[in-house]
């Protein structure tokens, strides 16, 4: 046998694999034995992958041609992105859950994946392994290159059959929860509500949430009296004043600790400054695309072990350490600016679920839980707590907050509020909301408001706050400048 020949057997050989284990398998046993009906992305896939044999038979018909080739490729591409869009709505499903009949443990859209990629893979070997042949040359078929066409006719055929019967003609197209296959026309759904859907209007789907708050933007209206709750209450201004320190940035966490205080920016800078907010004793600015990256800081508290726990608007934490005789060297890879006085600690991820499509605008840490905030988007506006267990940095909970103690006025929602600033102070939340300048007090146990209180307007622009003792304050991004609010509450 000579290497031409050889090279189209392969050719017929694959052909026959993808026929009669992907689609073969998932139309005759799937579908006629375990009555399993393909939904419409699973039709989408199948019919991609009967494409690839067409075109492999079309090479084996008429020779190795450049253009069968990059048909070949391109019908591996939509392949592989039908699989991927389709596997990233059920990949991070828990154990167990997905969609259709497993195989191996797996469910089927992952063997789309695999299946896809294993052509691109074989088509590269082939190619390497390809012999020196005239482009258009004809020639005889022998017995396995005729068996891969019988076999494409007959599953294709047959798939013809079963697409017709579960799915019905046009207009009518695949579901997105079919009903099991059924001989009987009458049990058979022929539907057409996916047409609206079958073109998305967004790349990212349901992830199209435009980009996280910048807590230094200011806000639509900062008039309490507009807020959507009723509120009776409002605290006053005791003292005004700027703040003068050299910072890099707009402050978007404030946070005090006996005779430290920590302020972030939103330039992912970190200083350690006096209880006074006088003077900087050490800073650092992070290289939030090292390792995980490490969005906006929206807060930063010390732990148990002095170290500080910092979170990102994208949930993703960063811990470090300060340290005055830490190694720049080796510290080059974590720092942009303060390699020599901090280590880092770990980076962690928390994974929502109720929140998953929402930034944070703000996060306070607890004796035992971190308390973080969603920030609305353009596509959801739900007010959203989440409480990460400090010991394993996971998810202990997500409520939408109760309205408790407070009214909301008339057509009227809660997600109207943005909350830039969040402290903790006798196990209560005090959150603190740019838009409206309104002030929840919340009972994180009970997921409810207890009170709610206006803050004056003449705080045009709230991006951090704090307790120092039974003193609150407010930090405001006003006109490229820091100012601090002392309220008297």
């Amino acid at each position: 046998m000579n290497k031409e020949i050889r090279f189209y057997n392969l050719f017929s050989l694959a052909i026959l694999g993808i026929l009669i284990f992907p689609v073969g398998l998932a139309n005759f046993y799937f579908g006629y034995v375990l009555k399993d009906s393909p939904c419409i992305f699973c039709w989408a896939l199948r019919i991609n992958m009967i494409l690839i044999g067409a075109v492999a038979l079309l090479v084996v018909r008429f020779g190795f041609k450049p253009k069968y080739i990059a048909l070949l490729l391109l019908m591996a591409g939509s392949g592989l992105y039908e699989g991927f869009y389709y596997t990233g709505s059920h990949a991070l499903e828990d154990v167990g859950q997905g969609f259709a009949l497993p195989i191996l443990g797996l469910h089927t859209q992952f063997w789309a994946l695999f299946v896809f990629f294993s052509v691109v893979v074989f088509l590269a070997v082939l190619l390497f392994f390809a012999p020196n042949t005239q482009l258009f040359k004809n020639y005889s078929l022998n017995t396995l290159q005729k068996s891969a066409f019988y076999i494409f006719f007959i599953v294709v055929g047959s798939n013809a059959v079963q697409a017709f019967i579960s799915t019905g003609p046009l207009p009518y197209i695949g579901q997105s929860n079919p009903v099991r296959f059924s001989w009987n026309l009458k049990e058979s759904v022929w539907s057409m509500e996916n047409w609206n859907r079958l073109f998305p209007r967004s790349v990212l789907g349901i992830r199209d949430v435009g980009e996280p708050l910048k807590l230094s933007t200011l806000p639509k209206d900062n008039d309490y009296e507009r807020s959507p709750l009723e509120i009776t209450k409002a605290l006053k201004i005791g003292k005004k004043e700027e703040l003068f320190l050299k910072l890099n940035g707009a402050i978007t966490d404030l946070s005090f600790n006996e005779d430290r205080a920590i302020l972030t920016t939103e330039n992912q800078g970190l200083y350690l400054v006096g209880n006074d907010l006088k003077t900087i004793h050490s800073h650092m600015v992070l290289d939030s695309y090292y390792s995980a990256t490490v969005g906006s800081f929206v807060g930063a508290d010390f732990n148990e072990d002095e170290n500080i726990v910092i979170m990102g608007n994208n949930k993703t934490s960063v811990e470090i350490t300060p340290n005055k005789n830490a190694n720049a060297l080796k510290n080059f890879p974590y720092f942009l600016e303060g390699a020599n006085s901090f280590d880092e600690v770990e980076r962690s991820r928390l994974k929502t679920s109720r929140a998953k499509n929402y930034y944070v605008s703000a996060a306070r840490r607890g004796a035992k839980f971190t308390y973080l905030i969603s920030a609305p988007n353009k596509r959801y506006k739900d007010l959203i707590i989440i409480s990460m267990l400090n010991s394993d940095k996971q998810v202990h909970g997500e409520f939408l907050l109760e309205l408790g103690n407070a009214k909301l006025k008339e057509k009227r929602k809660l997600g109207e509020l943005v909350i830039s600033a969040l402290a903790l102070k006798d196990n209560k939340l005090y959150a603190f909301s740019k838009e409206f300048n309104t002030l929840l007090v919340i009972d994180p146990t009970k997921e409810e408001i207890l009170e709610v209180y206006g803050l004056p307007k003449e705080i045009k622009n709230i991006s951090a706050g704090g307790f120092r003792d039974n003193e609150l304050i407010l930090v405001s991004y006003e006109n490229h400048k820091n100012i601090l609010y002392t309220l008297n509450f």
